[in-house]
């Protein structure tokens, strides 16, 4: 008797629903907004998205940050050592700089990240004047990092030549060692600035540039304030000789490298 019931019920409600759709059907075919009575128009296909994000340049930034974190943990001495060096904090100036000579390993890391962050900086700054001659960020980054690599190893070179000629071999090494201890705080404070620098828009890009300047400049004063006391203290230079130098060995070379980048970066 249930099933009779249901069975009629189901028969009642598909009459009801035909007769529901014969009514309704006409009406949606003459609404002015649905138009549902002319052929389906295809939907416009989106173009394929291709993303072009800087994820190796994250990945290099991580990277960087990787290697001063390998350096701190392995060699925790070294480290306050230059800071505490860096910073004149002690008058045990000496008995630092022959410690920190003890430790090639972690020189070597520091001065290789300089290259790297020297490179990544001038790379930056050349693509965002819109100089880039190479279709690849990456490729210009690699020719201007070896270039910094090269120029500083033929400073030292020079250097050395110069001080066995001139019988002032522990004059030289004292200046070599000053220059690339501010060359190894040089990187690590460009470091934070080149993260914001990788991922900022013009503005802000354009704000954090010219800290860095602010920063670089203080630097190369700085060392050449420390180098001049090496001078005087190893060899007795006197201060036109001094001016010479820095004119020579500290401005030619970044002039020249800046009419380089203009020359071939066009």
């Amino acid at each position: 008797m249930h099933r009779l019931f249901f069975l009629f019920l189901l028969l009642g409600s598909g009459c009801l629903f035909a007769q529901d759709t014969a009514l309704v059907r006409p009406a949606l075919r003459a609404h002015p907004y649905f138009n549902l009575a002319a052929p389906a128009t295809p939907i416009r296909a989106e173009p394929q998205h291709l993303a072009e994000g800087k994820e190796l340049l994250f990945y290099g930034l991580l990277g960087l940050v990787f290697l001063i974190a390998i350096v701190r943990l392995s060699f925790p001495k070294y480290f306050n050592d230059l800071f505490r060096l860096f910073f004149r904090t002690t008058i045990k100036q000496r008995h630092l700089s022959e410690q920190m000579s003890q430790t090639p390993l972690a020189s070597f890391l520091l001065n290789l990240f300089f290259f790297i962050v020297s490179g990544l900086y001038l790379s930056l700054w050349v693509n965002h004047i819109q100089q880039n001659p190479f279709s690849d960020f990456s490729k210009l980054f690699l020719y201007i990092s070896l270039t910094v690599a090269v120029a500083y190893l033929l400073k030292y070179i020079t250097l050395q030549i110069a001080g066995w000629l001139f019988q002032a071999r522990e004059a030289a090494a004292s200046y070599v060692f000053t220059v690339f201890t501010i060359n190894k705080m040089m990187g690590l404070f460009l470091l934070p600035l080149l993260i914001v620098m990788a991922f900022a828009n013009e503005v802000i890009f354009e704000i954090v540039l010219t800290i860095s300047w602010v920063i670089l400049a203080g630097l190369l004063l700085y060392r050449i304030i420390l180098t001049y006391r090496v001078a005087q203290k190893e060899t007795q230079l006197n201060r036109f000789h001094f001016l010479l130098y820095v004119a020579g060995l500290e401005f030619a070379p970044l002039l020249v490298f800046y009419k380089f980048l203009l020359l071939n970066f066009k």
